[in-house]
């Protein structure tokens, strides 16, 4: 007998919050999140954390972003279509991104997110997508801790390769664990480049350290069926 298949909502500005409080739990321990909030307390940073979202989704969803929560909320994604791009500056201050740039500080701005995390990223796209301009981007995908293991975020992906499949585009996304590079290779992406934010300064987990291992980032992309530029 066939499993039911797991039930998918997609939608827009309506399904803001709920992402975003999604996503101050799912990554309430995410090594990427915490090294770009690392002035804050580990306090400071879980009561932010619903805020943080909540802006970054708006300036996505400014960039025609789709929310899709899978069974009730346990798992959610964003993404973003072809030719939209989140680092849109005007769209990024529209959103009050500048809110988030105030708690993450200048000295974050400059070097977690600029240099580090946006300088990297584009350059391993550069690397990956052998000059293809049109992308889904995966801005955020997650599950609730309880609800892990059950196939959800492997159903939103599924979804999200069947429309990429369908326009003949690829995926992008970045990794920012172990188990979710495992999951996302299991599906058929690739892995580009294993990126390092923080070397010299924090661990693995994003503590502070002098001389530490950094955190990995793991840029990943996936090609539909029969696009040539999958080398």
């Amino acid at each position: 007998m066939s499993k039911t298949p797991i039930p998918l909502t997609h939608g827009k500005d309506t399904l803001l919050e709920p992402v975003a409080r999604l996503n101050g739990h799912v990554f309430d321990t995410d090594p990427v999140v915490t090294y770009m909030l690392l002035e804050m307390s580990e306090e400071e940073r879980l009561a932010y954390l619903p805020t943080y979202w909540s802006t970054l989704v708006k300036s996505a969803l400014l960039n025609d972003a789709i929310i899709t929560e899978a069974d009730g909320w346990k798992a959610a994604s964003v993404l973003v279509p072809p030719g939209k791009y989140i680092d849109n500056a005007w769209k990024l201050l529209y959103a009050g991104f500048l809110s988030v740039l105030w708690r993450i500080g200048f000295s974050g701005l400059k070097e977690r997110l600029w240099t580090e995390f946006s300088g990297m990223t584009d350059n391993a796209k550069k690397k990956g997508l052998h000059g293809q301009k049109l992308y889904y981007y995966i801005f955020s995908i997650g599950t609730e801790h309880e609800h892990r293991g059950k196939g959800l975020a492997k159903a939103i992906m599924r979804q999200h390769q069947k429309t990429a499949r369908a326009e003949d585009v690829p995926i992008w996304l970045e990794a920012t664990s172990p188990s979710s590079r495992d999951l996302y290779l299991s599906l058929g992406f690739q892995e580009i480049e294993e990126i390092i934010l923080g070397k010299g300064k924090v661990n693995a987990d994003a503590t502070r350290q002098s001389g530490g291992s950094g955190v990995p980032l793991y840029a990943m992309v996936w090609w539909p069926k029969g696009t040539n530029a999958a080398l």
